[in-house]
């Protein structure tokens, strides 16, 4: 089960290399993967992340902190790459509504979390 530890690693790696060929289209990345499977590759991600973890059934603070730190790692990835002058092709981006609702909701989740494990 060594897979299921560096499974987070390796979801990472890979959500930040989709991004940046969501972000820079013209890079190397876009003649890796076309840019139409991005956002379904992107979710494809996300869910299996999601299968894996719930076998490893971590301690509820343990989660929050992981949940806290994947949306931070996100955000930061989108900032990044919007400063350094990319623009989401997909429309996972800074400007899309959508992505602050995810955040919005996502963080609300987590205060709810929080606040029921105390």
């Amino acid at each position: 089960m060594k897979f299921l530890k560096y499974s987070n690693l390796i979801f990472y790696f890979l959500l930040t290399l989709l991004m940046v060929s969501d972000y820079f289209p013209d890079s190397f990345l876009s003649d890796l993967i076309p840019i139409e499977f991005n956002i379904g590759i992107i979710l494809s991600l996300f869910l299996f992340s999601i299968l894996f973890k719930r076998y490893r059934r971590p301690k509820s603070t343990e989660n929050t902190a992981g949940q806290i730190l994947s949306l931070f790692y996100l955000l930061s990835v989108m900032i990044l790459l919007t400063a350094l002058g990319g623009r989401s092709v997909s429309g996972i981006g800074l400007d899309n509504i959508g992505v602050w609702a995810t955040l919005a909701i996502s963080f609300g989740e987590i205060y709810v979390q929080k606040r029921k494990s105390e």
